[in-house]
């Protein structure tokens, strides 16, 4: 027998070729090798003279009683069950991943979303999915967003962001902006002007997404938006106004996340929301336990705040 050369831009063979050859070399027997991979004779003998013509090789050498390996058989044989293993492998996580028996969801998230509204989904899917890790990382705007366009998480649940081609965006809810005050000294305040004017404004940072829009609810009622003090998280500044420091302007999920006591007042200011929702770098990289993931969040729209459009990514 003298195999023809394989064509160099020919894929190298198949599973079934593989698969075929260990059969005929573990039984010694075309006939019983065809009956375990349930094929007829002839399919099976095309499959294995397929193989030969690709490698260049003769694997087996044949009479009529029997058929043994040839020595480049002998060492092939090796590689070609190596080969099988990490392919029926590969199958199996595949299988796996479809059907939600393995696989990672990764999910960045705001602290305000974190620490109120995620932690409960978080549970519901993994009493769903126990084989699927979640891993959940909290973070202010500006990181979720450079960590979103880098890859280093899946989605994350966020602000909308501003003016990024490479950043996608579906608004789930809206979050409603609220004033945190001492209560001594409010008692006569009609609106939450009245309950702020004189105070020092504990401002959070600039890179977090109530900033932005704290800054501009403040211009538009006439008070300047300079900050006394400045910090990142919301339970720091809950704290300041705790020690009647000042006031701040945080959005109306910190009501169920902290226990402001009743040293602290909290005033709704009207017309000043911010857009929350799902974020993720384009193209989505999908797969099922992402899937199913974002199919709960829309199943557990957040309470805190109005919902507003069902997420179509």
């Amino acid at each position: 027998m003298s195999p023809s050369k394989p064509f160099m831009g020919e894929p190298m063979f198949a599973f079934r070729q593989l698969r075929a050859f260990v059969a005929v070399a573990e039984c010694g027997s075309f006939t019983r090798a065809a009956e375990q991979l349930h094929l007829s004779q002839p399919a099976l003998s095309a499959s294995i003279r397929k193989l030969e013509s690709l490698l260049g090789l003769s694997l087996f050498a044949r009479d009529t009683r029997c058929v043994t390996l040839t020595l480049a058989g002998r060492h092939f044989l090796d590689h070609a069950r190596h080969i099988l293993e990490g392919m029926e492998q590969a199958l199996a996580d595949a299988r796996d991943m479809a059907h939600l028996r393995r696989g990672l969801v990764r999910v960045a998230a705001l602290p305000s979303i974190a620490s109120s509204h995620l932690p409960r989904i978080a549970r519901v899917f993994s009493s769903r999915h126990p084989e699927i890790d979640l891993d959940i990382r909290d973070g202010l705007a500006g990181s979720i967003q450079r960590g979103v366009a880098a890859g280093e998480v899946d989605i994350a649940l966020s602000s909308r962001p501003r003016d990024d081609q490479t950043l996608g965006f579906t608004r789930l809810w809206q979050d409603q902006l609220i004033a945190v005050t001492p209560t001594a000294g409010v008692a006569r305040a009609r609106d939450w002007r009245q309950a702020v004017r004189k105070r020092p404004y504990i401002a959070l940072t600039a890179d977090t997404s109530i900033r932005p829009l704290a800054d501009r609810a403040l211009s538009d009622a006439g008070i300047a938006a300079t900050p006394a003090w400045e910090v990142s998280r919301m339970s720091s500044a809950i704290a300041m106004v705790r020690e009647q420091l000042g006031y701040t302007l945080l959005p109306a999920c910190c009501i169920e996340v902290f226990n402001l006591g009743t040293e602290i007042s909290n005033w709704r200011i009207d017309g000043a929301a911010r857009d929350l929702g799902l974020l993720w770098r384009r193209p989505l990289q999908q797969s099922p336990a992402l899937d199913a993931f974002m199919a709960l969040l829309r199943e557990h729209t957040p309470a805190c705040g109005e919902a507003l459009e069902r997420p179509v990514i």
